[in-house]
């Protein structure tokens, strides 16, 4: 699981267009020292803030949308579209070989988590397909008159390629988070694994555990350290990519704050219609399927009614799957607030139970090693609290970014 995370981690960055500023952070890097750089504490709500300010390619964004209007007519605006076409295509590959990669990754049962993110990566690559289609059209369509709708398609182009940048950053630092929970999951189980081994070791002493059980959790000891081992090289690489995507040295000093708790009283103050309004009038897929229409609707001839019939079809198709996404968000959003409930109601229980392990220790009926065990216990079901509430959060946050226009 630890590596199918790691993977789809990466894959933001891909999604991102890392490497169309990889020359650019280049330049940062060695342009700034890191000594020059503070310490930056970073904000789950001061994310989009930060990435529009900073981010490489939101700010040469910026500069393409300052200067696209003298573009028009000419060939580089051209030659611009079809460098974009082909950094698709270039995505396309990189996110199918990714998503070929996790479903050859051997998987012990059902793994809801692995199934999702199967999902999510084969949702990217048909959304993918679908703008390098639609580039497709336009490049034919500039060819033919270059003038038509050229600003309105690269203005909701850039802004999408925007909101994508930001998503994939508030990605990354809540995979940081759920990378950290697993961590402090997987240190915990080491120290109750210590706690047994040295019962075990005693008991080996005394001849009632023989040798191969006690190499078998020796052995399980060293792989529950490698393992923390490579969960901080891990969270290391994603401080560093964050620093990136921030226009900063990838080494520069950065702190990451807590994920905000999640508003489970989301849902009850929502206009569902009003928010499936505002996702239809932002969602870049939308806006440029009506501008193909409206505009083939203005001109005669028969190409231009199989382009309109076309542009009406896929228009009409957006908005068929932008109500099934929203749908799908909400009852996404109702799961993780289940799961969070059932985790607190199963903490609960834990601490009574952990109440009375205290009494019975207290009174000389339990060794202290069931006492141990029981805290630990509790501690484990506070992380999975946590991961839930996480987890609630993330699925809020993809329902925002769904109203915003973005098909996270």
């Amino acid at each position: 699981m630890k590596r199918i995370i790691s993977t789809v981690l990466t894959l933001c960055l891909i999604i991102a267009g890392a490497t169309a500023f990889a020359g650019s952070a280049a330049a940062i890097i060695e342009d700034t020292p890191p000594r020059t750089q503070p310490m930056l504490r970073l904000n789950h709500a001061d994310i989009e803030q930060q990435v529009r300010r900073n981010n490489p390619i939101i700010r040469n964004n910026a500069i393409t949308q300052q200067g696209l209007t003298d573009f028009i007519g000419t060939p580089m605006m051209v030659d611009t579209v079809i460098a974009g076409q082909n950094a698709l295509l270039a995505m396309q590959r990189n996110t199918s070989a990714v998503l070929t990669q996790i479903m050859a990754t051997p998987s012990d049962g059902p793994d809801p988590v692995r199934d999702g993110i199967i999902m999510s990566l084969m949702n990217d690559v048909a959304s993918i397909e679908r703008d390098i289609m639609q580039m497709s059209m336009q490049i034919e369509q500039m060819h033919s008159d270059p003038v038509r709708n050229t600003v309105s398609r690269g203005i909701q182009q850039i802004n999408n390629a925007n909101r994508q940048i930001i998503w994939g950053v508030e990605s990354m630092y809540l995979g940081y988070h759920t990378l950290s929970r697993q961590l402090e999951q997987t240190r915990e189980n080491l120290t109750a694994l210590n706690l047994n081994i040295g019962i075990m070791e005693r008991r080996h002493a005394v001849g009632h555990v023989t040798a191969r059980t006690l190499q078998n959790l020796r052995n399980t000891r060293t792989q529950l350290e490698a393992g923390i081992v490579s969960m901080e090289n891990e969270l290391e690489n994603l401080r560093g990519q964050i620093n990136i995507m921030l226009g900063r040295n990838a080494n520069a000093p950065i702190s990451l704050g807590a994920v905000p708790a999640a508003d489970r009283d989301f849902l009850d103050s929502r206009d569902r219609e009003r928010d499936l309004r505002s996702a239809r009038g932002s969602n870049a897929a939308i806006n440029l399927a009506r501008i193909d229409r409206d505009e083939n609707a203005a001109l005669s001839g028969e190409n231009a009614r199989r382009q309109e019939a076309i542009a009406t079809n896929t228009y009409d198709s957006e908005v068929r799957a932008l109500s099934q996404r929203q749908e799908s968000l909400i009852r996404a959003i109702g799961d993780r607030l289940v799961t969070l409930e059932l985790a607190e109601e199963q903490l609960e229980v834990l601490n009574q139970t952990l109440e009375e392990t205290q009494r019975r220790f207290s009174r000389g009926m339990i060794a202290r090693i069931d006492l141990e065990n029981a805290q630990s216990e509790v501690r484990l079901q506070q992380i999975r609290v946590n991961s839930a509430d996480a987890e609630l959060f993330n699925a809020i946050r993809r329902y925002e970014w769904f109203v915003n226009g973005l098909n996270t």
